[in-house]
């Protein structure tokens, strides 16, 4: 190799870190197939939402309503991780199967709550299949923020939003995990959350 292209392999292989720098932002856990899934402690206030349908309603006693709630953020311009989590949650139904709407509910809560309307969300779930049981919720920016912070999920620069699951409801408590887990290990901890009592030490054996 000559002399003269190793300043210019350098300075290529600096700037694709650069670029890189956001994507990997997303991505807190790391990408294997079976990484592990935590007890997280969350109080989850009952805010009023908007979904993909215009309905205002509130996110504890109306979405979740007692079920076991997947939840996970996103935005409807992202083009980098979200494809890959939808794509997930998407697999995770069809192992559920007519448990969603029933028993499990899935929640995308925006982190682009200015620019993610009820119109461009139910555009955005239309695109990626958002089925039975999936709400893709937006709101006041104030509320959502307050939402996405007793959640664990908020960021400042909405591209740099997190890839983690969280699953469980107030009252089987809340596991946070990484949305590269597999679908199977993602319904094992979908049924410990529905066997889980409050207290219950079964969700942890899910892990």
């Amino acid at each position: 190799m000559k002399i003269w292209k190793l300043p210019v392999l350098a300075l290529a292989m600096y700037a694709a870190l650069f670029f890189a720098r956001p994507l990997l932002a997303q991505q807190p856990f790391s990408q294997t197939s079976n990484p592990p899934s935590t007890t997280v402690e969350l109080s989850v206030p009952d805010i009023q939402v908007v979904n993909q349908s215009g309905e205002h309603v509130r996110f504890n006693s109306d979405v979740v309503k007692g079920r076991v709630a997947v939840i996970t953020s996103f935005l409807t311009n992202c083009s980098a991780f979200c494809p890959i989590t939808q794509e997930k949650l998407a697999q995770l139904a069809k192992v559920l199967g007519d448990k969603m709407g029933r028993d499990v509910v899935f929640i995308s809560v925006s982190v682009d709550p200015e620019n993610d309307t009820p119109e461009h969300m139910k555009a955005w779930g239309e695109k990626f299949h958002v089925g039975t049981g999936w709400s893709l919720v937006s709101g006041k920016k104030d509320d959502v923020e307050t939402l996405l912070k007793s959640l664990g999920l908020y960021v400042s620069i909405p591209q740099r939003h997190q890839s983690a699951l969280l699953i469980g409801n107030q009252k089987s408590g809340w596991s946070r995990v990484s949305s590269w887990s597999t679908a199977e290990k993602l319904a094992r901890i979908v049924d410990a959350h529905e066997a889980a009592k409050p207290g219950s030490a079964a969700v942890a054996g899910a892990r």
